[in-house]
C-alpha cells in the first residue's frame, strides 16, 4: 500500500509544481528573484509550522540527535538556499533552453544518488522509461546548444537537489517528513536572509503592493502543498522513480502556458512531452496506476 501511497502523492507533487512554475513565471517578473524566493520560503515556513501545530507534530523535534540535527541543517543548506542562488543566477546569464534541459535531467543524478547512498537499484523497465523521459527532454531543447557558466550554476543546482533529496530520503528513515520540511525552509531561509543582507537587499523584502503580497500568498501555499507531498512521496518511494514521475510537472506547465499564455508547441515540441509522459508512466507501469486509482477515493475519504 506504501507504494501506490507514494505513486499517488509523486502524481500530486507533480501537478502541483507543474501548476506552481506557470504561477511562478507570472509573478516573478515583476520581482527580485532571490528576494522573491526568500519571502516565499518564509511565507511557505509558516505554513508548515502551523500545520504541524495543528496536528500536534512539534513534539517530533525535541527527540532528535546532534547528529539528526547536523543532517537538517545540511539540507536546509544544499536543499534550501544554495541551490536557489546558483539556479536563478545560472537563468540571469542566459542560455534558458540548456539550463531548463539540465534541470530537467535532476533524476538522473537522483538515480545515481540512490545507488550510492541508499544503494536503490532501478529494474530495467525503470532504466528504459528513464532513457525515454530523457529522450523527451533532449528533444525539446532548441536553438544554440551552448554550455557557460550559466549552465554550470544550473548542473550544480541540480545536482544539490538530487543530493538533497537523497539525504532527506534516508533522514526520512527515523526522522517525520514534516521535521524535514520545516528545517529545509527554516535554515534555507536563514542563509538566504543572510545572502540578502550580505547584498544590502534586505530592504526590498517588504511586498510592494496588495497585488504582490496575494501573489506571494498563492505561490507560497502551492510551495507548502508541494513540499507536503513531495517529502512524504520519497519517505515511499526511491528517489529515482520519484524523480521521473516528478517529470509531468513540466508536460502541465507546457500545457498551462499554451492554453492560457498563447505559447504555441511546435510538433516536435509535442512529440517531446507526449515521449516524456509515457516515460513516467512506464515508470509507474499500468498495474500500480490500477491500484492506486482504486485506493485514491480512501484517501481522499
Amino acid at each position: 500500500m506504501g507504494n501506490e501511497k507514494g505513486i499517488i502523492l509523486a502524481v500530486s507533487a507533480a501537478l502541483i509544481s507543474g501548476f506552481s512554475v506557470f504561477m511562478n513565471g507570472v509573478a516573478v517578473s515583476q520581482a527580485d528573484p532571490f528576494v522573491y524566493t526568500t519571502i516565499k520560503g518564509i511565507f511557505a515556513l509558516i505554513f508548515l509550522v502551523a500545520c504541524a501545530m495543528i496536528l500536534k507534530e512539534m513534539k517530533n523535534f525535541r527527540s532528535l540527535s546532534s547528529k539528526q540535527w547536523g543532517m537538517l541543517v545540511l539540507i536546509g543548506l544544499i536543499g534550501g538556499s544554495v541551490p536557489f542562488l546558483m539556479f536563478f543566477w545560472g537563468l540571469k546569464l542566459g542560455g534558458a533552453a540548456v539550463s531548463s534541459f539540465i534541470y530537467r535531467s535532476l533524476f538522473i543524478f537522483a538515480g545515481v544518488f540512490g545507488y550510492l547512498v541508499l544503494k536503490e537499484r532501478p529494474s530495467r523497465t525503470d532504466f528504459l522509461a528513464g532513457l525515454a523521459i530523457l529522450l523527451g527532454n533532449a528533444l525539446l531543447v532548441s536553438g544554440s546548444l551552448s554550455f557557460g557558466l550559466g549552465q554550470m550554476l544550473v548542473l550544480g543546482a541540480t545536482v544539490l537537489w538530487a543530493l538533497e533529496y537523497t539525504i532527506s530520503r534516508k533522514v526520512m528513515a527515523d526522522v517525520h517528513p514534516r521535521v524535514v520540511m520545516i528545517s529545509r525552509m527554516f535554515f534555507g531561509s536563514l542563509i538566504l536572509l543572510g545572502f540578502l543582507a550580505a547584498t544590502g537587499s534586505l530592504g526590498s523584502l517588504m511586498p510592494a503592493s496588495t497585488t504582490s503580497l496575494m501573489w506571494l500568498l498563492v505561490t507560497s501555499g502551492l510551495l507548502f502543498a508541494f513540499l507536503s507531498a513531495w517529502y512524504f512521496t520519497l519517505k515511499y518511494l526511491p528517489v529515482f522513480k520519484a524523480a521521473c514521475i516528478f517529470t509531468i510537472g513540466g508536460v502541465v506547465t507546457a500545457a498551462l502556458n499554451l492554453v492560457f499564455l498563447g505559447q504555441a508547441v511546435s510538433l516536435t515540441e509535442a512529440f517531446a512531452l507526449l515521449v516524456i509522459l509515457a516515460g513516467a508512466l512506464a515508470m509507474i507501469g499500468f498495474s500500480d496506476i490500477v491500484r492506486s486509482i482504486r485506493l485514491l477515493p480512501g484517501l481522499v475519504g
